[in-house]
Parts: structure tokens; C-alpha cells; sequence
């Protein structure tokens, strides 16, 4: 399978070096792009590896840039997008992520 990483997509963390980047995302892109579950739907792979439940936000919202929106706080940009086959993966401060399939559903949850 074929992935495309790209760190801070919308170029909103300008003020501080890719290392702190990748550094703040921890172990979740390795899992996006673990081969052993390349054919395994992206959130069942991540609940698989992560072990311990994840359950949807489901007030959160991922918009076409994918911005997370939450009633009553501020946008959070993604400090990645991982687009694999016809998902996207985004990572997001304070352990969110959001998984975009190609329909325009998303599912968003908290792993930390």
C-alpha cells in the first residue's frame, strides 16, 4: 500500500522544527503504516495496536482541510496528515485523531 505523510499540512506550526513535530506524534503514524495491517480498515488497525479502546467524539468534526471542530473550543490543526489508500489519518494536539474515508465520514477519537 501506498501512504503519503505530510507534517504540519496546512503550515500552521511554522514557529517550531519538524523533529518537535514528529516527536510530538509518538508511535500512531507507524501504526497508520504498519504492513501487517495494510489491508485491515484504518481504525480497526489502530484499535488493534493501541489495545486499549477507542471510543468516538462523536460531537468533534473534521472539516475539508481537515481542521478539528469541537463546540466551545478552538479549531486544532493537524500537526499530520497520512493519507492511506482511501483514508486519512490526521493527528492532532492533545492525543486527537481523525480518520477521513473517502466518502467524507470521519470518525474522531482520543489515543493517548
Amino acid at each position: 500500500m501506498k501512504y503519503i505523510a505530510t507534517l504540519d499540512p496546512l503550515a500552521k506550526f511554522t514557529h517550531v522544527d519538524d523533529e518537535y513535530i514528529k516527536q510530538s506524534l509518538g508511535l500512531l503514524p507507524g501504526w497508520v503504516v504498519n504492513s501487517e495491517f495494510e489491508n485491515v480498515p484504518l481504525k480497526k488497525a489502530l484499535n488493534d495496536q493501541y489495545g486499549f479502546g477507542m471510543y468516538e467524539n462523536e460531537e468533534a468534526s473534521i472539516d475539508e482541510n481537515g481542521v478539528y471542530k469541537y463546540p466551545s473550543d478552538e479549531d486544532l490543526y493537524p500537526l499530520v496528515k497520512i493519507v492511506r489508500g482511501d483514508e486519512i489519518f490526521y493527528q492532532y494536539e492533545y492525543a486527537l485523531i481523525a480518520i477521513v474515508q473517502k466518502d467524507g465520514s470521519s470518525y474522531c477519537s482520543r489515543m493517548d
